[in-house]
């Protein structure tokens, strides 16, 4: 894998090249072209959602035989093919059959996937959600307690289906995060790996296979590990991951070398934060770690996706957010302990550790 300032170089010079772009343009122009994107995130979950991809595995296809193995009309599935191509995503051969290309395997299901994290990204609860942005602007209301008269555990617990694909979502991100992790830090140094908040334990798994020395244990709610034991056994991991029922706002009962935290930290204030990094410390040995995979914002501009994906935490979660390193530091002193490095990783996320 390319080191990450190789990377971050390339980064800064695409990021140039588009800015003198757009700097050549009225910027009326510039803000329609943007504009634009809504549907292109329309036409996406489409594809997701009946699955294009999947029926595209075996072969190209005519818009009449991909909208018969999709149960979908050919005319207007032709027109969102078409959308989709247009921005690089299928491809359309001469004779008018629909293909697979590079982009649109991403929505394939397997390893590399994003098809459950479009579709409960782009899914119409979400959607909903980013409508209230003006309301929650205005009055600092949750957006979805306003919408469904509940937060969103609350409702992804009374909602099987849509927990299984936020859960699937989680999964598709982890993995799209998880080689970057993998080449920048040594998980093989620790013993015992602990997943707070880990889910079905994909993050843990997929860490444990590539370190056959270590064991692990896999905390989250009863119904976050409801298909976990299947999941790990698919996986080959189920003899070395013991899984722990618990909810990390009361305790986090668990004794390992390493804890990770994956994207759980944004979904909670500083209060609640420092919190469950309190109730790791609770039990933590004296020279154990914690690390933090999250995204950083820039203090001033730079990468634009954890700016972006704030405003998902905001439409989606009371007092979640996206922090910027000195935030971060500021609410792990709070827990008590200290930041005792950073690595940046050619994803979007950081690895911030944590130490008493």
């Amino acid at each position: 894998m390319p080191p990450y300032f190789f990377l971050r170089m390339i980064q800064l010079f695409r990021n140039g090249l588009l800015n003198l772009n757009q700097q050549m343009f009225p910027g009326s122009a510039v803000l329609y072209e943007q504009i634009q994107s809504v549907w292109l995130l329309s036409s996406l979950y489409v594809a997701a959602r009946l699955n294009l991809a999947g029926c595209l595995e075996a072969g190209p296809l005519t818009a009449e035989e991909l909208a018969k193995r999709c149960d979908a009309q050919p005319v207007p599935l032709a027109r969102v093919m078409r959308a989709l191509i247009s921005q690089g995503i299928f491809r359309q051969r001469k004779d008018g059959r629909y293909e697979l290309n590079r982009r649109s395997k991403a929505l394939l299901d397997g390893k590399g996937s994003l098809r459950y994290m479009i579709i409960q990204h782009l899914g119409p609860v979400n959607w909903q959600n980013l409508g209230e942005l003006l309301n929650i602007v205005k009055t600092g209301e949750d957006a979805f307690s306003h919408r469904y008269g509940k937060d969103i555990y609350a409702f992804l617990r009374e909602n099987p289906d849509n927990y299984q694909e936020f859960d699937r979502s989680m999964s598709n991100l982890s993995d799209l995060s998880l080689a970057p992790m993998l080449n920048e830090y040594r998980f093989g140094r620790y013993h015992t790996i602990a997943d707070i908040g880990g889910g079905e334990g994909f993050l843990l798994s997929a860490i444990l296979s590539r370190n056959p020395a270590a064991q692990g244990v896999l905390f989250d709610l009863p119904e976050a590990l409801v298909k976990a034991s299947s999941f790990l056994q698919e996986q080959h991991t189920e003899d070395r991951i013991t899984i722990v029922e618990g909810n990390f706002l009361d305790d986090v009962p668990v004794i390992a070398d390493l804890y990770l935290l994956k994207n759980v930290l944004h979904n909670w204030n500083d209060q609640h934060s420092a919190l469950i990094l309190s109730h790791i410390a609770r039990h933590m040995p004296e020279k154990a770690k914690i690390l933090i995979m999250e995204m950083i914002v820039p203090e001033h501009g730079g990468d634009a996706t954890p700016c972006l994906l704030d405003i998902q935490m905001l439409t989606s979660f009371k007092d979640a957010r996206e922090r910027t390193m000195k935030e971060f530091k500021a609410m792990i002193t709070m827990a008590g302990l200290k930041v005792s490095r950073v690595i940046p990783t050619i994803a979007p996320i950081s690895l911030i550790e944590v130490t008493r």
